[in-house]
């Protein structure tokens, strides 16, 4: 009996996070202390675990930078169709409309290189003068046009860009040092020590080769033996559990691997994939695999 090893740089991040994660919580549980890798754990493995999650963590948020972008997108369509709408509004034959467009074109041609161009948060500065132009000395000009709701339109987008960008403000704050890569080869170093140690405390138990029970008279005096569900060698029961998590994840880089392999033979024989086989070699999505709570 023995660890299963697995290449664990061939996970994709989550299912590493995830396969750590499940190794943590099976040292605890099955007292770290008692299967010799405390201080591993502790020491070790804990610390940096912690700063994996903390990498991964802001990766998940990084998603934000596309939404910033999608949201200065918005707002810069609002504030030009404000601005086409306006000028569109000096054709009006009413005189007091006419008045009221003259004026907020007036008052947007001051805007109109923030149209295209500027960095986000200049941009952001002149739209936030210029609402409470809008919404101030030139709300009866809005008004009488009927453009509140253009108004509304361009406030809700500015929001909606703020929130983002402090969102990705407090990100970039709280960013940890480091790279996720340069952490998963010590996190996983640490790992391998562990469970070197564990296999270690096997042989040297005399349970490498397999388990060894304890005899029926000796259970009988034994507190230990109870039927409290309290194994006999707890390195031993660590290691049958573990396994049993390593397996499904051994199983999945095979899948993935077969795929692989699959895919690249028929298109190393025909060019390329076949369209009836195209669904079954396409490589999906992996199973979905949620971001784990500590």
């Amino acid at each position: 009996m023995k660890t299963i090893r697995i290449p664990l740089r061939n996970l994709h991040k989550e299912e590493w996070f995830e396969l750590h994660t499940t190794f943590k919580k099976k040292a605890l549980l099955f007292d770290a202390e008692e299967i010799g890798i405390a201080k591993l754990i502790h020491n070790c493995y804990i610390p940096l675990y912690d700063q994996a999650e903390d990498l991964l963590r802001v990766l998940h948020r990084s998603v934000y930078t596309a939404e910033v972008e999608e949201a200065n997108e918005q707002r810069n369509g609002v504030l030009q169709g404000f601005y086409l709408v306006v000028k569109g509004s000096r054709k009006q034959p009413e005189t007091i409309k006419l008045k009221a467009a003259l004026r907020l074109f007036n008052l947007l041609k001051g805007y109109k290189h923030y149209l295209f161009g500027k960095g986000y948060m200049e941009k952001s500065g002149a739209i936030n003068t210029l609402m409470q132009s809008l919404r101030g000395a030139y709300r009866p000009d809005v008004e009488i046009l009927g453009l509140g709701d253009w108004v509304a339109a361009l406030d809700a987008a500015e929001r909606k860009f703020l929130l983002l960008t402090g969102e990705r403000e407090e990100e970039n704050i709280a960013k940890p040092l480091g790279s996720l890569a340069e952490v998963r080869r010590q996190v996983d170093a640490v790992y391998v020590a562990a469970i070197n140690v564990v296999d270690a405390g096997l042989i040297a138990d005399g349970l490498g080769g397999k388990r060894i029970e304890t005899p029926e008279s000796e259970k009988e005096n034994d507190p230990s033996t109870e039927a409290e569900g309290k194994p006999e060698n707890v390195t031993y029961e660590f290691v049958v559990s573990w396994n049993e998590t390593l397996k499904r994840y051994r199983n999945l880089l095979k899948q993935r691997e077969g795929r692989k392999t699959k895919k690249k033979e028929y298109e190393d024989t025909s060019g390329e994939i076949s369209p009836d086989r195209e669904d079954s070699l396409t490589e999906s999505e992996d199973s979905l695999i949620l971001f784990p709570k500590r």
